[in-house]
């Protein structure tokens, strides 16, 4: 699935449950919330980021604090419809990352959206 297709399938589950990974946990803790990888998080908003052409959403902790998160740092509920496109997106980023570590690539000049030019 493209990430445009998935950017429109997410559209219509607006708002659900998120679990932060690494870097979202960081941002609510350096903001004074205690939040764990088992912390139940609401994603309201998701958008397309300009800069990066990634997937970025509007998480919200305890109805008031919100940040936005790239959805590859986020994981959605098992039970969630979408749970395994999202996962399958957040691995074909991961995979085309970690190709972006050869010595030989110039990693500046990569965006998440270079994936998707299909």
């Amino acid at each position: 699935m493209s990430s445009q297709g998935l950017l429109t399938e997410i559209k219509k589950h607006l708002p659900f449950r998120v679990y932060g990974k690494g870097p979202v946990l960081e941002l609510f803790k350096a903001g004074g919330h205690f939040v764990n990888k088992k912390t139940e998080l609401e994603a309201t908003e998701v958008f397309r980021s300009d800069e990066s052409g990634e997937l970025v959403c509007t998480v919200v902790f305890d109805g008031k604090e919100k940040i936005s998160a790239a959805l590859t740092n986020l994981k959605l509920d098992i039970s969630h419809p979408l749970f395994n496109k999202v996962r399958n997106y957040r691995r074909e980023v991961e995979v085309e990352l970690s190709q972006q570590e050869a010595p030989d690539v110039n990693r500046a000049s990569f965006r998440i959206k270079d994936l998707y030019k299909k």
